[in-house]
């Protein structure tokens, strides 16, 4: 599992490098198409403006030889020397298309259009296109042209450029130079930026393996406030609810194991001291009576702890109706009558004159009320009294728990509701095993109301809680 856990994390970093390189390969892959095809068409129009300069000019040299009166054979031998240009050639073709005028020494030798591109030429039309001759990457225009040598006739200029493959070298390899030393910088800086992104996730690697292993201490650290940043906060604060949660399992183990085997020890005592018959017939009945109240006592934990496990699991639904709360109260403190008389405290009821109604779950409520008259009784001073108050507040129904017992230390107050809690006196007296209070929580909660308690050392607790009254 360890092995698998460290790959994934050296995973995430190769994945998160890579697909950076990935995307700075098709950035610079797409910006260098555009490039090219912007210079591609910015080369032609210069082309395309050059043979444009050179028409002009052999019409300018035309209108000047007609001004000076030049014979037809000494301004066809001056125009000559006008056809060849650096990297490039000039044609001229009459009206049949036959090659009237060439340079003397051209870039490339053999170099014609297609006769059918010239006769097209001829009627008026443009032509421009690239193409490869004699290992030469060649771009071609011809446009008509009007030239008075004897007559009034439309001739086809032809220009040949040579240096495309020059030219398209020289942008590539200032392509690829770029390309070479940002690709790599840009590495290096991809790198580190990922080894910092991924590094938290590294220490989460490492921190999650410590928690497997039970070691609950061990924190993520957060350098950041982004996703990542709240991640770790988040992971800290689960560690720190896992350790809570070790703590608690462990200290409920022991509360339970101490209260499960309290119990057995003295009904298997009694039952070893009956057999052997050590305990008078007259006594029996005595220790009867202890090993049914120890045998209470953990059904009672074992329908706490079944009781828990169902309302945490959230299989349990409310069933509310109208009844008198008044009657259900009143019924409960005489079924806790025996450990009333047991712990010498008295239990009192103040109420209205009339019954009050409520609208919630009554075997629930019942199971509240249990739990905090009992923990009442078990806290209360000797000779005190435990007060049950019920008092209407607008359309609720306020009932109040008042002890007159040690109290709750403040710092302990916020935990009382946790599962398996158990506040210093209570171990000492050994009531319960902390699950009551928690049971008595989740029940309010799903009533949707609170529950709230106050406490002075010395004095006592009262826990309160609000139902609705009835909706008759």
């Amino acid at each position: 599992m360890k092995n698998v856990l460290t790959d994934n994390g050296n995973g995430i970093f190769i994945k998160l490098f890579l697909t950076y390189l990935l995307i700075l390969f098709l950035s610079f892959f797409l910006f260098s198409s555009i490039f090219l095809y912007l210079f591609h068409l910015n080369l032609y129009d210069d082309y395309d403006e050059t043979f444009s300069h050179y028409q002009e000019q052999l019409q300018e040299q035309l209108r000047l030889a007609e001004e000076s009166e030049w014979e037809n054979e000494l301004f066809l031998s001056a125009l000559r020397l006008s056809l060849t240009q650096e990297k490039s050639s000039i044609f001229i073709y009459d009206e049949s298309g036959q090659l009237l005028l060439e340079p003397e020494k051209p870039e490339v030798p053999e170099v014609t259009l297609d006769e059918g591109i010239i006769q097209s030429v001829l009627k008026g039309e443009q032509f421009a296109e690239g193409s490869r001759i004699d290992r030469h990457f060649v771009y071609a225009i011809s446009k008509p042209i009007h030239l008075s040598l004897e007559h009034e006739k439309e001739y086809a200029m032809v220009m040949f450029f040579y240096e495309l493959d020059h030219q398209y070298k020289q942008v590539l390899f200032m392509i690829f130079f770029t390309f070479s030393i940002t690709i790599s910088c840009s590495a290096l800086i991809l790198f580190v930026i990922s080894r910092k992104i991924t590094a938290p996730l590294r220490d989460m690697n490492r921190v999650a393996l410590q928690l497997a292993k039970g070691e609950f201490s061990q924190k993520v650290s957060v350098t950041s406030k982004d996703e990542i940043g709240q991640l770790g906060q988040t992971f800290n604060y689960m560690a720190k609810e896992l350790e809570g949660l070790e703590q608690m399992r462990r200290d409920f183990i022991s509360s339970v194991s101490h209260d499960l085997r309290s119990p057995l020890t003295s009904i298997k005592g009694f039952l070893v001291a009956l057999l052997d018959g050590t305990i008078p017939n007259e006594r029996k009945p005595h220790y009867y009576t202890i090993m049914k109240s120890e045998t209470e006592r953990l059904i009672k934990l074992v329908n706490d702890l079944l009781e828990m496990s169902q309302l945490e699991s959230g299989h349990i639904t409310l069933k509310r109706s109208t009844y008198n709360i008044s009657e259900q109260i009143r019924l409960l403190i005489a079924k806790l009558e025996p450990q009333v008389i047991k712990h010498n405290v008295e239990v009192e009821l103040l109420s209205p004159e009339n019954d009050v109604s409520v609208f919630a779950d009554a075997n629930r409520i019942e199971q509240v009320m249990m739990n905090l008259i009992e923990n009442a009784i078990h806290f209360s001073h000797p000779a005190s009294k435990v007060i049950v108050r019920l008092k209407q507040v607008d359309q609720n129904l306020m009932i109040s728990i008042e002890d007159c017992g040690e109290g709750i230390k403040p710092e302990e107050l916020p935990l009382i509701w946790e599962r398996f809690f158990k506040s210093d006196q209570a171990r000492t007296k050994k009531v319960g095993t902390g699950i009551g209070l928690a049971i008595v929580k989740t029940i309010i909660d799903l009533h949707e109301t609170t529950i709230d308690v106050k406490s002075t050392l010395g004095e006592g607790s009262v826990f309160t809680f609000t139902l609705p009254m009835s909706r008759q």
